[in-house]
């Protein structure tokens, strides 16, 4: 059976438009005039970080609080191609690849900075292209950018990273991280060693390849350690960390070897929103709530200005809703599982 491109970046669109306001929409999905305006730095954000649409809010705040000359782009007009090379379509994926650079270049940019890691996996290692302008990955670029940063505040928190090592860019990256969170005031962050088996980033694949009960394991193995370490955060490198692991929220408490008392609580969030709140920015994960309260009438009631206000057909929400945030799998329950 043919892979459903169609539905794929529908649910993302529809997630989209469920958790944001059309006034808060700060970043284009449209392609730019041939004779457009010209920005220094394009901010590449690919497609499926709209799912968690609070990362984008908080790096966009960051850019604007730097005074970059920049633009944010992203979703179906600007897809790299990874989604149809993993399917085997790799003529439909160079011809997006290369189509998405000749947008870029609408911009005349000096650098494009590239939030997603699959996209600039992509680029960088699969199709490794020669690009005309600089490229970086997020947590780099803002970490280059740290002297000009000013907080605002204290974290008074121990936070732990969760990164992925299986390549040098990973870790790379990773290590941007780290840097930004030790930047925080107050931050203290703790070491725990990775586990390979989570690949180059959390993914459907990684999970179809060690299995299910296998992931949940490794996940929960991921909070132990940094439970045992002392943290009361887990913090995510990437967009797709935060959605698969941030179910297990709520077996943090629980972790054996913890040095809390079990009514500690726990919290896994993206590096970014942790990074941010010293900067006095806090945007609500929306996809966590919802997808923590696995109720999707709830969810569609908590949405519905969202839906109203971005025209979202409400046959569209209702199946999009309860396929993303509906009950999660029994082996997640009682204690200390996400339905706890």
């Amino acid at each position: 059976m043919a892979y459903d491109y169609k539905r794929y970046f529908d649910e993302i669109a529809v997630i989209r438009d469920l958790t944001n306001m059309p006034e808060d929409v700060k970043w284009r999905t449209a392609a730019p005039a041939q004779d457009g305006e010209r920005h220094r730095i394009v901010l590449y954000l690919g497609c499926n970080v709209f799912r968690t649409s609070h990362m984008i809010q908080t790096i966009i705040a960051i850019f604007d609080r730097l005074g970059l000359d920049y633009v944010a782009v992203g979703g179906p007009t600007y897809c790299c191609g990874i989604v149809h090379h993993q399917q085997g379509d790799t003529a439909a994926a160079g011809g997006m690849a290369d189509h998405t650079i000749k947008l870029f270049e609408r911009y005349q940019p000096e650098e494009v900075v590239m939030w997603c890691p699959s996209c600039i996996y992509f680029y960088d290692e699969v199709r490794q292209a020669r690009l005309p302008f600089k490229v970086s990955h997020a947590a780099e670029f803002l970490l280059s950018r740290l002297p000009e940063i000013r907080f605002t505040g204290r974290a008074n928190a121990t936070v732990a990273l969760h990164y992925h090592n299986v390549s040098e860019p990973r870790r790379s990256e990773g290590l941007a991280g780290r840097r930004l969170l030790e930047a925080v005031p107050g931050l203290r962050v703790v070491d725990i060693e990775p586990d390979p088996r989570f690949g180059r980033s959390c993914t459907p694949s990684v999970q179809q390849q060690v299995g299910p009960e296998v992931w949940d394991q490794m996940a929960r193995e991921e909070i132990h350690r940094a439970r045992a370490a002392g943290a009361g955060t887990l913090a995510t490198i990437y967009h797709g960390c935060q959605r698969y692991l941030c179910v297990f929220e709520p077996e943090g408490p629980f972790a054996p070897e913890s040095p809390f008392a079990p009514e500690s609580p726990f919290a896994i969030e993206h590096y970014l929103s942790v990074f941010g709140r010293g900067l006095g920015l806090e945007f609500e994960d929306k996809f966590k709530k919802y997808r923590l309260w696995q109720d999707p009438e709830r969810v569609l009631a908590d949405t519905t200005p969202c839906q109203l206000a971005n025209n979202v057909d409400a046959a569209r929400a209702r199946a999009v809703v309860v396929e993303a945030f509906g009950p999660l799998p029994s082996a997640r329950g009682t204690a200390g599982s996400p339905q706890s």
